[in-house]
């Protein structure tokens, strides 16, 4: 690809977790796979405790993870595209990402990241700059926009 070509992303991952930013990632993610016939793969991680032993999970948790993809196929759907899923179980989610990443050959995640505050100052934890840090493709980060304080009366 010259430069003069632009970026056309051919297979774009959205991992999701159930925040409020999931929605407009995956729809973000859509749009461009409209543009360019893109495949869509939405992946969601689900963590296992050290002490654990990896396939060790929950029923609850694996229900809850699943109604997320569901959401994820659902705007898909609403756009005409086919959002491919999967359920990862592993000890983080920054890895874990990077990894399925590398995997399925993405060059392209959209990632949401929710508006936090930590001692005053926003704060994106750790997966988010660990995958910014450690992707192996281009990271399109989505973060909410900043809540709007209320007004004294």
């Amino acid at each position: 690809m010259s430069a003069s070509q632009g970026f056309a992303a051919k297979r774009i991952m959205v991992p999701v977790n159930g925040s409020s930013t999931d929605e407009e990632a995956v729809r973000l993610a859509c749009r461009f796979a409209l543009r360019n016939r893109a495949k869509v793969y939405a992946i969601s991680v689900l963590v296992v405790k050290r002490s654990l032993p990896l396939d060790a999970v929950q029923e609850a948790d694996v229900e809850r993870v699943e109604r997320i993809l569901d959401a994820a196929e659902r705007v898909g759907k609403e756009l005409d595209i086919k959002v491919e899923t999967e359920l990862l179980q592993a000890r983080e989610v920054g890895p874990a990402i990077v990894d399925e990443i590398r995997s399925w050959r993405a060059d392209l995640l959209v990632m949401g990241i929710s508006y936090r505050e930590r001692f005053g100052e926003f704060h994106v934890g750790k997966t988010g700059p660990y995958v910014i840090a450690n992707a192996p493709c281009r990271v399109l980060i989505f973060r909410e926009p900043l809540q709007e304080l209320e007004p004294e009366r």
